[in-house]
């Protein structure tokens, strides 16, 4: 499913790109769309949260997001990471008592908190002291008017935004009345991103990613997640009682796979549980191929110890090599989504390194490079033929796991 998130820039004082704006859009024409305020609020965060992450979607600057009242009440913008946004209450929230106190803990746990086309009135004053932005629309109010506003802030020692700001001379009048920020059509247009959303399961396999992959793996998490999804946990017991392991009892819990096939075989087999699973929408054979290429990385770390490559690390390796094309999007994202470590990162993305090596002579072979693999055979010692023997086994093995995963 694709998810569309409108992006506006906002600028300091000397027109330096600090933060961005986000706004829930139902597709590329950049208009609003046909749902209320609070669920145009809640898939914003759903999707920008669990999909990209705030980071992708404003290249490192915070991002100014419209909070309801209701979302505000129910905790909604903790959700998020206080770092890298700005929590903008809309204009349509009431000063209430309830709101109050919400205000006062987003202030007592770190965020920036903002309010939206701000017409102040005497029962906001409370508020003023916990208020980090206020934001005016140059399209609703007069400079004197303005000006009057500004006044009337008492208590506040904040910073001030102008919205809506259309031509060089209202960014002058914005300017000289000492607002700190401006947005607005001089600047820039929304500009509209696309993003593919996830499902509640493929966020459960992420999820699941992320803990496979950590450099400290622990399997008491592993097994929370795997037991609290039904379809995970029916997946991976069909799995490791299906006739690849050739078990004669059978298995009835994640503690007795642990238990009867190992940690490290447990978290390889969920890792292909969870990869296998992200790409279901698409062709069988990218799943097959990222586990030959898993396998295959693995057995080249454990034949040659020269490389000091970690087997467990070669084999994820290769497993995530082939994420962006079961996901449609930049495996930069994706690894830095799950918090892929470093070893992952370094074969995947920075491309070196001993894993990396063994995924581009796994390339090699399923071009048919004949010059590449016998440059890699001779670097591994090893005949030509030995290495795409090599390969066929790994090859035999992803399709008897695909098969019964």
């Amino acid at each position: 499913m694709i998810f569309y998130i409108a992006r506006q820039p906002i600028f300091d004082r000397q027109k330096k790109l600090v933060a961005y704006e986000l706004l829930f859009r139902d597709g590329f024409a950049n208009a609003f769309p046909n749902v209320d305020s609070n669920e145009a609020t809640e898939r914003l965060v759903e999707n920008s949260e669990f999909s990209s992450g705030i980071d992708a979607l404003t290249a490192n600057n915070k991002a100014f997001i419209n909070f309801t009242e209701r979302a505000i009440c129910s905790q909604l913008p903790q959700v998020l990471p206080k770092n890298s946004i700005v929590v903008e209450l809309l204009e349509t929230v009431q000063p209430t008592d309830e709101v109050y106190d919400a205000v006062v803990a987003l202030k007592e746990q770190g965020y920036t908190v903002a309010l939206d086309d701000f017409e102040y009135d005497a029962r906001w004053a409370r508020f003023m002291p916990h208020i980090d932005i206020i934001k005016m629309d140059f399209r609703l109010m007069s400079v004197p008017q303005i000006k009057q506003q500004m006044k009337s802030h008492q208590g506040f020692e904040g910073q001030y935004l102008a919205e809506k700001v259309e031509s060089y001379d209202e960014f002058n009048q914005s300017y000289e009345l000492g607002f700190d920020y401006f947005q607005g059509y001089f600047f820039a247009k929304p500009e509209i991103i696309q993003r593919r959303s996830l499902s509640v399961s493929q966020k459960v396999y992420l999820e699941l990613l992320e803990k496979v992959t950590a450099e400290q793996y622990n399997p008491d998490e592993i097994a929370h997640i795997v037991e609290r999804d039904t379809g995970v946990s029916f997946k991976l017991l069909r799995f490791v009682n299906s006739a690849f392991f050739a078990r004669r009892s059978k298995i009835t819990s994640l503690k007795q796979a642990v238990v009867r096939l190992g940690q490290e075989e447990v978290r390889k087999f969920v890792a292909i549980i969870a990869t296998a699973s992200l790409g279901e929408t698409k062709p069988n054979e990218l799943t097959r191929l990222s586990i030959t290429r898993a396998r295959f990385c693995e057995q080249l770390a454990l034949k040659d110890k020269r490389y000091g490559a970690e087997p467990g690390a070669a084999f994820l390796s290769g497993l995530l090599s082939k994420l962006d094309a079961m996901m449609d999007d930049e495996l930069s994202k994706i690894l830095g989504h799950i918090h892929a470590g470093p070893t992952i990162l370094q074969a995947l993305i920075e491309k070196r390194g001993a894993i990396s090596f063994f995924l581009a002579t796994a390339a090699a072979i399923e071009r048919i490079d004949w010059q590449h693999i016998e440059r890699a055979a001779d670097k591994l010692k090893l005949s030509s033929s030995a290495v795409i023997a090599l390969y066929h086994e790994a090859s035999n093995w992803a399709a008897a796991v695909n098969r019964d995963e």
